[in-house]
C-alpha cells in the first residue's frame, strides 16, 4: 500500500521522429479529406444550383448553416469523450461517417434531401479536429506546437485546392465522357445521371477506407506526456482534487472564462473564418459566372477552378507555413507575436482583395488573389497552438471544441449564407456586379477581426504563463 501514495510515472515520449511525422502525417491527410468533402459543395454549386434551380441563398445554406450547426454543437460533447476515450477511435469513426454521407450526397434528389447529407457530414467531421489537436499536442513539446498544429491545418488549403481541381476538372471530364458516351449503366442504375454526382462518389468512398488505417497504424499516446511537469492524476491526489470528468465542459469554460483573452482570440478567429467562408465558395462562382457567359457550364469551372486552386492552395499553403514560422520565431521574444501577427496579416489582406476583384478576370487577377488569400491564412496555426497552450492538458480536446464551436457557428454557420444573401439583396441594384459587391462587403470584417487578435496579444503573457 505504501507504494500507492507514490505518483504515477509517465511513459517517456520515445516515439522516433519517423514515427511522429508519420502520426502528422496521418492527421493531415484525414484534414485534407475534411476539407475536399467539405468544400466539394462550394466547387460544384454552380452546376448543382443550375440543377435543382437553386437562389444564391439557398447554396449559401447548403455551404453554410446545413453543414454548421451540428459540426459545431456535436464538436462539444466529442471533445468531452476525446478528453477521457480513444482519441484515435473517435477519428477513424468520424471519418467514416462524413464520408459516405459526402458519397451519399451525389445521389440526393431533392434540396432537402441534399440539406440532410450536409448535416451528415456536418455530424462526421465534428469529431474529427478536437480529437487531432489533442493527439499533436501529447506528441510535440510546447515550443514546436505551432508549427505542428500549421503542418496540420496546411489540410485546409491542400484539401481545398485538391477538391477545387478535382471538381472542376473532374466534373468537365466526366461531362465530356457523358457526352460523348453517354452514362454508364451502373451509374444510370444508382441515380448518378448527371456529371457532378459522380464527384461525391469518388471523394467519398476512399475516406472510409482511409479511416481503417488510421485505426490500425496510429498510437493512442500518454496524455500531458510532452508538458512539464506532466499533468498526470496520481494515488496521491486529495480526493477532492479529482474532478468528475462528467464535468469535462464546465471544468473547461470555468477555466477559460478566467481567461478574457481566449474569448478575444475566439471572436477573432470566428469574424475572420467568417470571411474565409464566405469568400472561399463565392469568389470561385463570381469567376465561373463570368466565364460562363461564353462557355459551357462544365468547362467555365474548370476555367476558373485551375488558377482559383493555385489562389487557395498555393496562397493558403505560403500563408499557413508562415503564420506557424514566423510566430514560432518571434513568440520566444514576445507572446504576443501570437496574435499580432495574424492581425497584421488580416488588415493588409483586404486592399488586395479588393485590388483583386476589380481587375478584369485575368493573371493578374488572379496573382493578387493568392496574396490576399496568403494573408487570411497566417492566423490558422497561431491560434490553434495559443489557445493549447492556454489550459491543462486534460483541457486540450475540449478547448479546442469550444473554439471550433464559436468559430463554426459565427463564421461558418454565417459566412457563406451571408454572401449568398447579400448577392441577392444587391442584385436588384447591382444586377450581375451583385455577387462582386457581397464579397467585398463581407471581405471589409477582417478589420475587426484583427483588432480582437491585436486586445488579446496584449494580454496574452498573462494568460500564458497563468496555464503554466
Amino acid at each position: 500500500m505504501a507504494d500507492a501514495a507514490k505518483p504515477a510515472a509517465v511513459p517517456p515520449a520515445t516515439d522516433s521522429g519517423a514515427y511522429r511525422a508519420y502520426v502528422l502525417g496521418g492527421l493531415f491527410v484525414v484534414y485534407t479529406f475534411n476539407f475536399i468533402d467539405r468544400q466539394i459543395v462550394s466547387v460544384l454549386q454552380e452546376p448543382i444550383r443550375a440543377h435543382f434551380d437553386l437562389a444564391d441563398w439557398q447554396l449559401g445554406l447548403l455551404t453554410g448553416p446545413a453543414f454548421a450547426v451540428l459540426y459545431a454543437v456535436l464538436g462539444l460533447p466529442i471533445a468531452m469523450l476525446a478528453d477521457r476515450w480513444h482519441r484515435v477511435n473517435i477519428i477513424a469513426i468520424a471519418l467514416a461517417v462524413w464520408s459516405a454521407f459526402t458519397a451519399l450526397f451525389g445521389l440526393a434528389g431533392s434540396f432537402m434531401t441534399l440539406l440532410l447529407m450536409r448535416v451528415g457530414v456536418g455530424i462526421g467531421e465534428a469529431g474529427g479536429s478536437p480529437p487531432s489537436h489533442s493527439l499533436i499536442s501529447d506528441y510535440f513539446p510546447p515550443n514546436k506546437r505551432a508549427g505542428a498544429m500549421s503542418v496540420y491545418s496546411l489540410g485546409i488549403p491542400i484539401g481545398s485546392v485538391l477538391g477545387i481541381l478535382f471538381g472542376g476538372i473532374g466534373y468537365h471530364a466526366v461531362a465530356t465522357w457523358y457526352a460523348e458516351n453517354g452514362v454508364p449503366g451502373w451509374l444510370d442504375a444508382i441515380g448518378a445521371t448527371e456529371p457532378w454526382r459522380v464527384a461525391f462518389l469518388l471523394v467519398g468512398i476512399p475516406g472510409i477506407l482511409l479511416a481503417l488505417v488510421v485505426k490500425f497504424t496510429i498510437r493512442e499516446p500518454q496524455r500531458g506526456r510532452q508538458d512539464t511537469p506532466p499533468a498526470v492524476e496520481t494515488a496521491a491526489t486529495p480526493a477532492a482534487a479529482k474532478t468528475d470528468k462528467s464535468k469535462a465542459l464546465s471544468r473547461t469554460l470555468s477555466v477559460l472564462f478566467s481567461k478574457p483573452g481566449f474569448w478575444l482570440i475566439a471572436l477573432g478567429a470566428a469574424i475572420a473564418s467568417l470571411v474565409g467562408y464566405g469568400l472561399f465558395p463565392w469568389v470561385l462562382s463570381y469567376f465561373v459566372r463570368i466565364y460562363a457567359v461564353d462557355l459551357p457550364l462544365s468547362e467555365a469551372v474548370a476555367r476558373a477552378a485551375v488558377p482559383y486552386a493555385f489562389v487557395v492552395g498555393g496562397g493558403g499553403f505560403v500563408g499557413t507555413l508562415l503564420g506557424g514560422w514566423l510566430t514560432d520565431k518571434f513568440g520566444t521574444k514576445w507572446l504576443g507575436a501570437y496574435l499580432a501577427i495574424p492581425a497584421i496579416a488580416l488588415v493588409i489582406s483586404y486592399p488586395l482583395h479588393f485590388v483583386a476583384l476589380s481587375l478584369p478576370v485575368g493573371a493578374a487577377a488572379f496573382a493578387v488573389l493568392a496574396v490576399g488569400s496568403a494573408l487570411l491564412s497566417v492566423w490558422y496555426g497561431p491560434v490553434w497552438a495559443t489557445v493549447q497552450n492556454l489550459v491543462p492538458p486534460d483541457m486540450r480536446a475540449m478547448s479546442s471544441a469550444v473554439l471550433l464551436f464559436v468559430i463554426n457557428i459565427i463564421g461558418l454557420g454565417i459566412g457563406p449564407f451571408a454572401t449568398g444573401a447579400l448577392s441577392d439583396f444587391f442584385r436588384e441594384s447591382y444586377g450581375a456586379d451583385a455577387l462582386r459587391i457581397a464579397i467585398l462587403v463581407i471581405a471589409l470584417l477582417v478589420l475587426p477581426a484583427a483588432a480582437l487578435f491585436y486586445a488579446a496579444s496584449r494580454r496574452l503573457s498573462k494568460d500564458w504563463e497563468a496555464a503554466r
